[in-house]
């Protein structure tokens, strides 16, 4: 968990880990329309929101930053592949990028004393820090991917798309041949 050492492990993790996932459990069943993807993924999207302050804030700050990440991971994959096109299949952009900025922020909110947190975070700090590593995110990405696009080539021919990357570049179908 986001404890990082055996003896940084407390109740309050645990509680706050669990806490998240029944949230976003709950929201991605509702919002997905109990898609057994969504709902799969509606628990990791409240883990992935809830690691940034599980130490800081109140259970039920938790469950409040699973129940937003549920939703917003359902909201942003659907968008995603239908809306913008984007081919993000296992949806890691939303799940792991989105989820993960909305936790900063989130860790800011419910971190608060007023809210039952254990304070010691600020609002303004999770989210100048969440803004920073977005920004490195994009430009280590725009670099990497930049790099590899002007020395190799990103995109299949249309042939191979046609095939699938699994048969035409790995020879791999995905039914048995026997």
């Amino acid at each position: 968990m986001s404890a990082q050492t055996l003896q940084g492990v407390s109740g309050l993790v645990a509680i706050n880990s669990l806490m998240a996932m029944v949230g976003g459990t709950l929201s991605a069943l509702l919002a997905g329309r109990n898609d057994p993807g969504f709902l799969h993924n509606g628990p990791l999207a409240g883990l992935v929101a809830v690691c940034a302050g599980s130490d800081l804030m109140h259970p039920i700050g938790a469950l409040a930053t699973g129940l937003v990440a549920g939703a917003l991971f359902v909201w942003t994959f659907t968008a995603a592949q239908n809306r913008w096109k984007i081919d993000d299949v296992l949806g890691v952009w939303p799940l792991h990028g989105l989820c993960g900025v909305w936790g900063g922020i989130a860790c800011g909110v419910f971190g608060q004393v007023a809210l039952g947190g254990m304070g010691g975070v600020s609002l303004l700090s999770q989210l100048l820090g969440s803004l920073m590593g977005v920004l490195v995110a994009l430009a280590g990405g725009f670099a990497i991917y930049g790099t590899i696009r002007a020395l190799h080539g990103l995109r299949l021919s249309h042939e191979q798309e046609f095939q699938g990357a699994d048969l035409s570049l790995h020879r791999i179908g995905a039914t048995s041949q026997d």
